[in-house]
């Protein structure tokens, strides 16, 4: 099974699967309660079965209580029933991601060469684009900023946030660090974020702690 990757540190413990299997393959392998099954049957795209049933591995792989997913709010965020833990969920094009942790967290990963261009000047404010244009590599910071702006939201639980101007990153040296920092600043909250991010199989990760 392609669990390639499992991260545990002090907030939070992340699994990553590659959708290498076809979804009847990976049907095989996971436990789904009635319910998941029935929300199964709604997805008609093999690439969302793919993804649906990966997460649902990932989990019954990193807990082995395998807590149900539900999504209770209206933010449609995931969470886990009868359980402490917090979890967010994210895919790529090749990737599949949860993180689990007692804190707020989100999670995104991106494909590095995702062509993203026509959507810049929406989700980057000036000093952000200036940090692109001005990185050693705009496409990788470009993505990278995207996916760091995405786990906030996920994390945030608001509706009709600006990713451009009520989402800030802290330019850092990317190449040094893989660690950094963000805020949300909108009128109903202003929240503080630590980051992190590290490359996977031409993906970028980003995960976020709430401070």
């Amino acid at each position: 099974m392609p669990l390639i990757e499992k991260i545990e540190n002090q907030n939070s413990t992340i699994g990553i699967w590659e959708l290498k299997e076809a979804a009847d393959d990976l049907l095989k392998e996971v436990k789904l309660t009635p319910v998941e099954t029935a929300r199964l049957a709604t997805f008609k795209a093999e690439k969302r079965r793919k993804e649906f049933l990966a997460s649902r591995l990932l989990l019954q792989q990193l807990l082995p209580e395998c807590p149900e997913i539900v999504y209770r709010d209206k933010f449609g965020k995931p969470s886990l029933k009868d359980s402490g833990l917090n979890i967010s969920i994210t895919h790529s094009a090749d990737l599949a991601a949860i993180i689990l942790s007692d804190k707020n967290i989100g999670i995104d990963v991106e494909q590095i060469h995702r062509n993203i261009d026509k959507v810049v000047t929406r989700y980057a404010s000036p000093e952000e684009i200036e940090f692109i244009e001005n990185s050693k590599d705009p496409q990788f910071v470009k993505i990278l900023l995207w996916a760091a702006k995405e786990a906030i939201f996920k994390c945030a639980e608001i509706q009709g946030i600006q990713f451009n101007r009520q989402i800030e990153i802290t330019p850092f040296d990317y190449h040094v660090h893989s660690s950094f920092s963000g805020a949300l600043k909108h009128p109903e909250k202003e929240i503080g974020y630590d980051l992190f991010f590290r490359t996977i199989k031409n993906n970028i990760l980003v995960y976020c702690v709430q401070h």
